[in-house]
């Protein structure tokens, strides 16, 4: 008798190829740096998420972001640059595993290629060392398959959705340990606890222990093998970082 984690045996991800699924992700940012003023800043992206077949034992998502917004209680510095920044990642072609977690990127050469074009434009407008060695780290990142894959997967990209938690799973291998690195927060270590769990819904419950935080739990929903929602809160003693994903339609 195999036992089975509340009553959660094996979860999959099951895409139809063809079809189109919108989803929003939003990083929201409470700097409580400065006690008397405290900062919000919610960066918005809706995006589409579209399987379009398969790659040997690979599926194939598209990934298309159609629009970033930026929502603050205060001014925004250079938010042209910032979106245009967004959108060097706006158009993905992903190879995903059977665990959902992504691990080709079909048109690395092309993202590339559109971002050496891209970042020649914003220099006419933007100077300095540290914008050149911005658009130099960003340059790097979308000529190694391994560190492009690295970033598309971290919370405030989509790792929401392509976290490769899918699979089998039994009581005594339970709960799901592993580590991630929270880049928001000086790249801090964090040693994650996943608890997936099928009630009324799926569902995966995460806590992570880090000496850097005071603050890291989230969970993803899931019904009839397509996630609704999903939030992660990270917090220390000056920020609080959640990253969320909404299922649109």
């Amino acid at each position: 008798m195999i036992s089975i984690v509340h009553g959660l045996k094996e979860y999959h991800l099951k895409p139809k190829v063809g079809a189109r699924y919108s989803y929003r992700f939003e990083t929201i940012v409470d700097d409580f740096s400065i006690e008397k003023r405290p900062i919000q800043k919610s960066y918005i992206r809706d995006v589409q998420i579209m399987p379009i077949g398969k790659a040997e034992y690979l599926d194939v998502y598209q990934i298309f972001t159609a629009k970033i917004s930026i929502k603050s209680n205060v001014a925004v510095a250079d938010e042209y640059l910032i979106k245009q920044i967004g959108y060097a990642f706006d158009e993905i072609e992903a190879g995903v595993d059977y665990t959902g977690k992504i691990v080709r990127i079909f048109n690395k050469s092309e993202l590339s290629s559109r971002w050496q074009k891209t970042s020649r434009e914003l220099e006419k407008e933007y100077e300095g060392s540290f914008i050149q060695s911005y658009f130099s780290e960003i340059a790097m990142i979308l000529k190694d398959e391994t560190k492009l894959i690295e970033f598309l997967s971290s919370y405030k990209m989509f790792g929401l959705y392509f976290h490769g938690l899918f699979g089998n799973y039994l009581l005594w291998e339970m709960p799901i340990v592993r580590k991630k690195i929270a880049e928001d927060f000086k790249n801090s270590e964090v040693t994650e606890q996943i608890h997936p769990e099928k009630k009324d819904f799926v569902r995966y419950k995460i806590n992570g222990r880090s000496n850097a935080l005071y603050k890291y739990e989230g969970e993803l929903v899931y019904k009839e093998y397509q996630l609704q929602e999903a939030l992660i809160e990270l917090e220390d003693s000056t920020q609080s970082i959640k990253y969320a994903t909404l299922f649109l339609g």
